[in-house]
């Protein structure tokens, strides 16, 4: 008999376990999806497309859509090449802005409220 009670017990601990896990991933779950739309969002306004109507992006994604579910669909090879280059350009941008230019003076502070 008292195996049987051991045995609820355990399998009681067990269940409870499970149930903080499946909260925890679903929380986990949760941040990361806020997390990629943020990123989308911040992705669509470096690109100038904030103001885009939403038909058009609609339509455009739906185009992404379809093409992510052909294997081997060349649009799809196109499109993250295209990315790819634009995200490699945008990071050597934002380097080469954060670095101070070489030969370049600072421009004097007092000089314009001359």
């Amino acid at each position: 008999m008292r195996s049987i009670v051991k045995e609820t017990t355990d399998y009681g601990s067990r269940l409870k376990a499970l149930k903080e896990e499946q909260l925890r991933l679903e929380r986990k779950q949760a941040e990361l999806l806020e997390k990629r739309r943020v990123e989308i969002g911040q992705l669509a306004e470096r690109l100038g497309l904030l103001e885009a109507d939403d038909d058009a992006l609609a339509g455009v994604l739906l185009e992404l859509k379809d093409a992510s579910s052909k294997t081997g669909d060349e649009r799809l090879a196109r499109w993250r090449a295209a990315g790819a280059s634009f995200r490699r350009g945008h990071k050597d941008r934002k380097a080469a802005a954060s670095r101070p230019r070489a030969g370049v003076a600072e421009p004097d502070s007092d000089a314009a409220r001359r």
